[in-house]
């Protein structure tokens, strides 16, 4: 690798594990529905939101679209998504956790 100048990557689903931060908003708001849904079922239903608000705004900020994507999958589902809720994950990407090895490889290639 000392070969190159740069070496880029992929923070999202990388580094940060995206499916926990997502659940860590989406399985509370699922339990509180009462929707009795895997977490697998649960992340493909948001999933199915996210890509058509990503489709319809490609221009929209992130937050703006995780609560977006929220809503469209409460819809979906047949289940309200107040706007607490919709917040709550769109604000939710800083507490989202690394990867355990996240660390540590960076230190190693830095």
């Amino acid at each position: 690798m000392t070969d190159y100048k740069v070496l880029s990557f992929d923070c999202y689903g990388t580094l940060i594990d995206w499916e926990a931060g997502l659940l860590g908003v989406l399985r509370p708001w699922a339990d509180e529905q009462e929707l009795k849904l895997d977490d697998e079922k649960l992340l493909l239903a948001y999933a199915d939101g996210e890509a058509a608000v990503m489709q319809e705004h490609p221009s929209k900020l992130y937050p703006e679209l995780l609560a977006a994507a929220l809503k469209r999958a409460g819809d979906h589902l047949g289940r309200p998504v107040t706007e607490q809720w919709a917040e709550r994950l769109g604000n939710s990407v800083p507490d989202w956790p690394a990867f355990p090895d996240s660390a540590d490889a960076l230190r190693r290639l830095g």
